[in-house]
């Protein structure tokens, strides 16, 4: 199975993720703050990582950077969700290095089959 990084400070959205990813036959790693990410993703290396843009300690940005700048993690492909739909920040966020930027509200279905993509997993 794979597993799947989330940094979500919004305590209902991180339990929707956690719900819809086990569902989907994911294992999910939860974090609602961006301080121990890259450090516990560092120990445990996800397949995928799923990060909101404002969560408290270090923001989306901060954590691309930081996965971006190690090399066991730099591989790992990174998805933002965001509620801001700034076309520059949008920008900001693919040339740090994030695969893919989903804007909330989204389609549970679309996300994971997102997922599926980066990581070469077949529905």
């Amino acid at each position: 199975m794979k597993t799947v990084l989330v940094a979500e400070d919004e305590a209902i959205t991180l339990r929707l993720f956690q719900y819809q990813l086990t569902r989907a036959g994911f294992i999910p790693m939860m974090f609602r703050d961006g301080l121990e990410v890259v450090e516990r993703a560092r120990r445990t290396p996800p397949d995928l990582a799923i990060l909101d843009y404002n969560l408290p300690g270090r923001n989306g940005l901060e954590l691309i950077e930081g996965f971006k700048a190690d090399e066991v993690l730099k591989w790992i492909p990174i998805i933002v969700v965001t509620g801001f739909r700034d076309p520059d920040l949008r920008r900001q966020f693919m040339e740090a290095g994030a695969a893919d930027v989903i804007c909330k509200p989204f389609s549970p279905a679309a996300l994971n089959n997102r997922i599926r993509e980066l990581i070469g997993v077949a529905a």
